[in-house]
Parts: structure tokens; sequence; C-alpha cells
């Protein structure tokens, strides 16, 4: 009886010695976004000519301060844009 539980003891442990465990080691790259502050300043708005007309005023002083306006808030968006840019890059 001894006999067969030294054998079974010594099988079980000749099977556990006969691999080494075999270790697959598995680089990856994970992108995880990280929130940064944006350090932009804000543009300032530009003072638009069209808020300071009156109601009294005629149709073609309105007409030429919107035209002159445009480009005003052409450039005022174009810096808008470029912030925004500079902080979502």
């Amino acid at each position: 009886m001894k006999y067969i539980i030294f054998i079974l003891a010594t099988l079980s442990l000749v099977g556990c010695a006969t691999r080494e465990p075999v270790i697959n080691t598995v680089i990856q790259r994970v992108e995880v976004p990280i929130a940064v502050p944006c350090k932009v300043a804000v543009p300032a708005k530009p003072d638009l000519n069209f808020d300071k007309l009156t109601v009294e005023q005629d149709i073609f002083d309105k007409t030429k301060s919107v035209l002159a306006d445009r480009k005003l808030t052409q450039g005022y968006e174009t810096e808008l844009l470029a912030a925004l840019n500079s902080c979502i890059k």
C-alpha cells in the first residue's frame, strides 16, 4: 500500500516537472486621450458700426455699415477658428 501511494505521488510530481510554463509577453500600444487645458486667449469682439446706427438712418447708411462690418466679422471668425484649432490639436 505504501508503494502505491509512493508511486502515485512520484508520477504526479514527474508530470509537473516535464514542461516549463510558456510565457508570452505581448506589448500593446493603447492611445488614451488626455485632457490638456487650452491656454489661448479669446480674441476681443470687434466694435461693429451697425450696432451704433439709429432707427432714423436710411437703408443706404445701414447697408454701407453692414458691408464695412463684414470684413471685421470675417477677421474675428478667423481668429476664433485659429484659437479653437490650436486648442484641439
